[in-house]
């Protein structure tokens, strides 16, 4: 479970912004997945404490924007080791840092698209995703909107990690992948909307070892997420990550953001 879910991770996070028409010294809409906006967040849950930072960039032009995003996550996780996708490798939870992620998000306004370059490394594991991905907004439909999402990546690691024949060969990709995410939105009222996240995500090539983990009902992960907007510039948010053949065993964190 803990490489699916931290695949669903950086598939399904906020990219873009089609409330990057506005400029961004004004409000943006926090509840749009795709905006573009220097903010904080952090959050607790099953795994452990996170905490996040972005910032826009200044891209030069006036149909272009820009952001960079920074995540801490899973600190302070050892009292969770039976819980979440911690169980699955209880001798690893600690209090440490587990992952570090950075991303980088390129919006072109005019057609409110956008690319997205993601890096996850995992220090309990030694290994890490690469990946880069598109979104496009759909028009809405009543209180829905769905934002489609395809990526691609690899997997890598130092070498702690052995291939399938037991051994180990320093720095290399365990396999690539590629993923189909439809990102959901459904707005109940002025302050509150709803999330449903599907990712199937299959493994193209590499060492089967890791391959057969991303085959048929096991590519499959699931987002779920209530939102709550108390200000302009501030949200709650409650997160519930699982697998398609773990669903009851998923992974909880209530998250707070602040827009600047």
């Amino acid at each position: 479970m803990k490489l699916q879910t931290a695949l669903l991770g950086f598939l399904t996070v906020p990219l873009f912004s089609t409330a990057a028409f506005a400029k961004e010294q004004e409000v943006q809409d926090m509840s749009d997945p795709l905006a573009v906006y220097t903010q904080v967040g952090g959050s607790y849950g099953t795994n452990g404490i996170n905490f996040k930072l972005g910032k826009t960039l200044d891209t030069g032009s006036p149909t272009d924007m820009s952001m960079i995003l920074f995540e801490v996550k899973s600190m302070f996780g050892e009292h969770t080791k039976d819980e979440g996708s911690s169980a699955m490798n209880p001798d690893k939870a600690n209090n440490g840092i587990s992952e570090l992620r950075f991303r980088k998000f390129d919006v072109d306004m005019t057609n409110g698209r956008g690319i997205s370059m993601d890096v996850i490394h995992n220090f309990d594991s030694n290994s890490g995703t690469a990946s880069i991905g598109m979104i496009q907004a759909l028009p809405k439909v009543g209180f829905w909107q769905a934002f489609p999402i395809i990526a691609a990546g690899v997997q890598y690691n130092d070498g702690s990690m052995h291939a399938a024949d037991g051994e180990s060969t320093g720095l290399h990709s365990d396999f690539a992948f590629a993923s189909f995410t439809l990102y959901n939105k459904f707005q109940l009222t002025d302050t509150i909307w709803a999330n449903y996240n599907p990712v199937y995500t299959q493994a193209i090539f590499g060492d089967q070892l890791y391959t057969d983990i991303l085959r048929g009902s096991d590519g499959l992960t699931h987002e779920f997420v209530l939102s709550w907007q108390m200000t302009p510039k501030q949200n709650f948010r409650l997160w519930y990550n699982t697998t398609q053949n773990n669903f009851s065993d998923g992974d909880f964190r209530l998250e707070y953001n602040q827009q600047f």
